[in-house]
């Protein structure tokens, strides 16, 4: 882990980094030898949220053959009515990638 700072803000002493379990994870972060405070980097706030299921619409890419393949939540599939058969149509944005779900019967399929 690098550190992104050096002092506590607490109590002003070196931290040191070391491992916290918060809820049965294992997370990376810098500790306070004097007063016990801990402190994260936001990375290791969102494994947390996603492994504690706070984070629910994250979803991990995975293999398939050849092909990169993503899993999309029940609930996402059933709010759009997206079937097997249907397209995603993929619009690059700055934030990131946005799918537009593009129904087969809609294009004449």
């Amino acid at each position: 882990m690098k550190k992104f700072m050096k002092t506590c803000y607490k109590c002003g002493t070196g931290v040191k980094v070391a491992k916290s379990v918060k809820e049965g994870i294992t997370l990376d972060c810098l500790k306070c030898p004097k007063c016990g405070e801990e402190y994260f980097t936001s990375s290791e706030l969102i494994k947390f949220d996603i492994k504690t299921g706070k984070r629910k619409m994250v979803r991990k890419f995975g293999t398939l053959g050849d092909s990169t393949v993503m899993r999309f939540p029940s609930d996402v599939i059933k709010d759009y009515k997206i079937k097997p058969g249907d397209y995603g149509i993929f619009e690059k944005k700055p934030e990131g990638i946005l799918i537009k779900p593009i129904h087969a019967k809609d294009i004449g399929n």
